[in-house]
């Protein structure tokens, strides 16, 4: 196997809707919706666009290649298994070709194949899905906003919704001896149950279940959502007075639409400023020079010549989050959170 080119990675990206794909390719805002996803259907991997001018703290200087499988997110995951699969093993050869080390899995392809193993298990480079790097930033930008909202974690009550998955389960693991009480909620109660008794046996945290997340919200100062619901789960209504609400979700889980409460903070968690001066050659839907946290972990190993399948499946070892927050001190990676918070 050819050895990868210093400082290179490929990230995966897909376009979320059928309204990106029209605007990001004009000749299709006349078609109907029907025929764009028959078009993506038939269309392969390429190359959307080149990362350049990110600069670590160190002097190194990372190289990036955007590989789109142009699936919309319903397509993935109505799709047999193996078709996307085989998109994100043909996008990992082009990534191979263009001298990456590993290549990350964004959006809904982190998802496909067992949350990624299927793909790893036989792409030829390193895959990973950015799960450690998204519970850093979910977890320090929690914090973070909490202390700016003059609310004391160490005294609140934490709720995680969707607590089983990758994220939701870093996060239970992170945060449970730095709140005053930890709840957690998912969809299946047997994974939830197994996650309880761990927190127990592991940390000595008596974490309560929740029966949804209407019962989880009810008593939150402080909440992170990590679901792959494709519709909100919540209100800011209801939402606990001065509550502070972490959502990653895609799409995000808390309805803030036609919303008047100036004493709820509910902010997208997953955003991380990049050092230097960072161009994506296409447009990620982020501000200039942040990217998305799954991202910034492909970053943060490539700098650290650390060419392996890091964050894959549902049971991470914990301690990847302190290796991702080190990491991202090194070479001056920092969450980005809304100014107003």
């Amino acid at each position: 196997m050819t050895s990868p080119r210093p400082n290179t990675f490929a990230f995966v990206i897909h376009p979320p809707s059928v309204e990106h794909v029209r605007k990001a390719y004009p000749f299709t805002r006349l078609m109907p919706a029907a025929a764009i996803a028959a078009l993506l259907a038939r269309t392969p991997p390429f190359v959307a666009g080149r990362v350049r001018g990110v600069r670590s703290l160190t002097g190194a200087e990372l190289t990036g290649y955007l590989v789109s499988c142009p699936l919309m997110p319903r397509q993935m995951l109505e799709a047999e298994t193996e078709t996307v699969v085989g998109r994100l093993l043909e996008a990992s050869r082009i990534a191979r070709r263009l001298g990456a080390g590993i290549m990350g899995l964004g959006g809904y392809t982190s998802i496909v194949g067992n949350k990624g193993q299927l793909v790893a298990a036989r792409a030829p480079i390193a895959v990973t899905s950015g799960s450690a790097g998204t519970a850093w930033a979910a977890c320090t930008g929690l914090l973070e906003m909490a202390r700016r909202r003059g609310v004391d974690s160490r005294k609140a009550t934490l709720a995680i919704i969707g607590a089983t998955g990758s994220i939701g389960s870093l996060c239970s693991w992170n945060l449970a001896t730095t709140v005053g009480r930890l709840v957690i909620a998912a969809r299946r109660a047997g994974p939830l149950a197994e996650l309880r008794e761990s927190l127990k046996q592991g940390l000595g945290i008596e974490a309560r279940v929740a029966a949804d997340a209407h019962d989880a919200a009810r008593d939150a100062d402080l909440m992170i959502v990590t679901t792959s619901a494709p519709q909100s789960l919540l209100t800011v209504a209801e939402l606990k007075r001065g509550a502070v609400v972490c959502d990653v979700s895609v799409p995000a889980n808390i309805d803030v639409t036609d919303s008047n409460r100036a004493d709820v903070v509910v902010f997208e968690g997953s955003r991380v400023k990049l050092p230097g001066s960072p161009k994506f050659g296409v447009d990620i839907s982020t501000e200039p020079g942040v990217a998305y946290a799954c991202m910034a972990e492909t970053m943060l190993l490539t700098l650290e010549g650390r060419y392996e399948s890091f964050s894959i499946g549902d049971r991470l070892d914990p301690a990847k989050v302190g290796q991702i927050d080190a990491m991202a001190k090194k070479h001056g990676f920092e969450v980005h959170l809304p100014a107003a918070g």
